[in-house]
């Protein structure tokens, strides 16, 4: 690497002493800072990585680690839907094993007969501008939600994707979020699923309410959760200026222009300081982490990876793996999956442009982990 470097160095040199052309060297100079963008970081090799972590301030409650019955829940998924959903992987090729504890696999019953249960999801930045290509968690198919979670039933009949705006801080989603919770207030058992910037959102919600939060809300499940912040955000922020200069589709108008305070290290390591211990109580929470190397990502998100990777290589190009756990949550598993891939099936998108544009390394079994997820949360609260 550092050899490679020094190779464009003396290129440039040489370049601008052959031509004495100003422009040779600007080039050269501006092809040094991409290289070092996109590959100046040291890149811990395998055996160096230290075991999972995690990051939030002090005093908060101690994640718990469930990977193992969740492992063996979503293997049963796995096995009865085989040959049910496109994008089908084994196991171990959607979830990391980070130095698990070795648990016997146990029988898991998987019951069809309908649930009370009221699913909710709350996506994250920039979900608004493709609402129309792509639901989370949905087949991909369309951007019904009548039909994209028909896979789910005759199981989970109500699943409600709550229109959170795109480029908008936490403080104006959580109204949005926080009235899709209360219209569901004469249900019987609710739970959250938020991805990626939909926690903040979610978590601002609970303060907002508080005390008042309805008694049904058993439960918030972070997938890819924007925790305790991202440093990826903090490194946009200083360009936020640019970034409002940037067109986006109508639908997803900015709102209020610092939107990416809301995902920032600054803002939610203090959030979680100052309020979490106000937080309403009796929800559980649970948490979902994502990361993959590199060339299992879209083309485009190896950009941020390489940018996230200055401070830990286990990223999703989003976060860090230590910043997407909830404090006190029980923590489910580590995805093989970059944080698009996850939750957005935009390789199934019958829309060409998106196809082309977003199908890249985008294939991932979603409707196992989805439901995996609910049913997992739904016999752990014992609904």
């Amino acid at each position: 690497m550092k050899l490679s470097l020094l190779w464009l160095m003396l290129l440039a040199a040489l370049l601008f002493a052959l031509t004495d052309n100003l422009w040779w060297l600007i080039g050269a100079l501006a092809l040094l800072w991409l290289w070092r963008f996109l590959f100046g970081t040291y890149m811990l090799r395998e055996k160096e990585i230290p075991p999972p972590a995690m990051l939030y301030p002090l005093g908060m409650p101690p994640a718990h680690d469930e990977r193992a019955p969740f492992r063996n829940l979503l293997g049963a998924v796995v096995t009865q839907r085989q040959g049910c959903y496109p994008d089908e992987r084994q196991l171990d090729n959607i979830l990391h094993d980070l130095g698990e504890a070795p648990a016997a696999s146990v029988p898991v019953a998987l019951p069809d007969t309908p649930s009370d249960l009221v699913v909710i999801l709350v996506s994250g930045v920039l979900w608004e501008c493709v609402s129309d290509v792509a639901l989370p968690f949905g087949r991909g198919k369309s951007a019904d939600i009548a039909t994209e979670y028909d896979y789910l039933q005759p199981r989970y009949g109500t699943v409600e994707v709550v229109h959170v705006r795109g480029i908008a801080t936490s403080e104006h989603n959580a109204a949005i979020v926080e009235a899709a919770i209360r219209k569901h207030k004469d249900a019987a058992n609710v739970i959250v699923v938020a991805y990626s910037k939909g926690v903040p959102d979610t978590l601002e919600a609970l303060r907002r309410m508080g005390n008042g939060t309805p008694h049904n809300l058993r439960a918030l499940v972070s997938v890819a959760g924007v925790v305790s912040g991202s440093p990826l955000a903090d490194w946009l922020n200083r360009y936020k200026k640019i970034l409002e200069l940037l067109p986006t589709p109508g639908a997803c108008a900015h709102v209020n222009e610092n939107f990416l305070k809301s995902i920032s290290r600054d803002r939610c390591l203090h959030w979680l300081a100052k309020y979490w211990q106000t937080l309403p109580q009796g929800i559980r929470y649970y948490s979902l982490v994502t990361f993959v190397k590199p060339k299992r990502m879209h083309w485009f998100l190896r950009l941020l990876y390489a940018k996230l990777a200055e401070v830990e290589p286990r990223n999703d190009s989003h976060m860090l793996i230590h910043d997407q756990v909830l404090p006190g949550a029980a923590l489910l598993g580590y995805i093989k999956s970059d944080h698009w891939a996850v939750a957005l099936p935009f390789n199934r998108s019958t829309r060409s442009f998106w196809n082309y544009l977003l199908r890249n390394n985008n294939a991932f079994p979603r409707e196992v982990l989805f439901e995996a997820i609910l049913r997992y949360v739904e016999h752990d609260l014992k609904l």
